[in-house]
C-alpha cells in the first residue's frame, strides 16, 4: 500500500482529476473560464512531466506508478480532446482517433503481455505525448485571444497542431500494431 501513496502517483492522480475541471472550464467559455481552462492543461502537462523525473530521481518507481501513468495520460488527453470538442473547438469525430489509438495500444499491451512479451514506451508513443500536449494549450489559448476573427495566424497554427496531432497519433497507433509483429530469431 505504501508504493501506491507516492508524490509521483499523486501527480499522475491529479492529471486524471484535472478532466473534469477542464471540461467545465471550456464548458463556460468567458474569458476567465478559458484562462483557468489553459492553466489547467499546463498543470497537467507539468505533471505528466513531473511523475516521471520524481520516481526515477527519488526512486519511487513502482509497478503500480508503471501502469498507472499511461492510463492517466489516457484519460486526460482523451478527456482534454473531449472538452475541446464539446466547446467546439475541434470536430467531434476527430475525439475517435486519440481514444482510438489509446485503447488500440491498451490491447496490443494486454496482448503481448499474455503472450509473455511486452512493449514499453516508443519513441512514436512519446512524440504523440508532447504534440498532443502542445495542441492542446495552443487550442485553448486561440480559443482565448483569438476572439472572433477565426482567420488569425494563432487560430491556424492551433489548427495545424491539432492536425499533425491526429497525424502522430495515428502513425503511433500503427507503431504499436507493428510491434506485435514477432521478431526472428537470430541465428548464431
Amino acid at each position: 500500500m505504501r508504493d501506491l501513496l507516492t508524490l509521483p502517483n499523486a501527480l499522475t492522480g491529479l492529471r486524471v482529476l484535472l478532466v473534469p475541471a477542464l471540461f467545465l472550464a471550456l464548458g463556460h467559455g468567458s474569458a476567465t473560464a478559458l484562462a483557468l481552462a489553459l492553466a489547467i492543461a499546463v498543470l497537467a502537462e507539468l505533471t505528466d512531466l513531473a511523475d516521471g523525473w520524481v520516481a526515477r530521481t527519488f526512486n519511487m518507481q513502482s509497478d503500480f506508478g508503471a501502469a498507472f501513468d499511461p492510463l492517466a495520460d489516457s484519460l486526460y488527453r482523451s478527456g482534454a480532446f473531449l472538452a475541446l470538442a464539446a466547446a467546439g473547438l475541434i470536430p467531434v469525430w476527430a475525439v475517435l482517433i486519440f481514444v482510438w489509438r489509446d485503447v488500440l495500444v491498451a490491447y496490443v499491451r494486454i496482448g503481448l503481455t499474455r503472450s509473455g512479451r511486452s512493449v514499453g514506451a516508443r519513441l512514436s508513443g512519446k512524440l504523440k505525448a508532447v504534440v498532443q500536449g502542445v495542441a492542446i494549450i495552443a487550442l485553448i489559448l486561440a480559443a482565448m485571444l483569438a476572439g472572433p476573427a477565426h482567420g488569425t495566424m494563432l487560430t491556424r497554427s492551433a489548427d495545424a497542431l491539432f492536425w499533425l496531432a491526429a497525424l502522430v497519433t495515428v502513425w503511433s497507433g500503427l507503431d504499436y500494431i507493428l510491434a506485435l509483429r514477432p521478431t526472428p530469431d537470430k541465428a548464431p
